[in-house]
């Protein structure tokens, strides 16, 4: 029933990320940095981005509703806290694998 409980508030959670950066796109809002970047660009992090939660919630190794996930370019950083450096090897290990992740930033911590 745990890991369900999980699923059901990633499942909600991704869906709210998703409409938020849909929204923000679609007003023109994009997220601005010093680097130009296009919709198309964006649209490809926020799904790397919830491609990257889906995956390290699935992960029942993993404490990942402390692991913060933010896509830029195809480059994902972790940040937050794991219990251990086997959890955040394999965190690690999860992100890389996953499809339009083109490179990882550890800046996570070990509680």
């Amino acid at each position: 029933m745990h890991v369900n409980n999980k699923l059901n508030a990633l499942t909600l959670t991704l869906i709210g990320i998703l409409l938020i950066a849909g929204c923000d796109m679609i007003e023109g809002k994009a997220s601005q940095s010093n680097t130009k970047t296009t919709v198309g660009m964006d649209a490809e992090d926020s799904v790397a981005t919830t491609a990257v939660k889906f995956a390290l919630l699935k992960d029942t190794g993993l404490n990942s509703l402390d692991i913060k996930v933010e896509t830029h370019k195809g480059e994902v950083q972790l940040s937050g806290f794991v219990d251990s450096q086997t959890q955040l090897d394999r965190a690690i290990e999860i992100t890389k694998g996953v499809d339009g992740v083109k490179g990882v930033l550890n800046k996570m911590s070990i509680k």
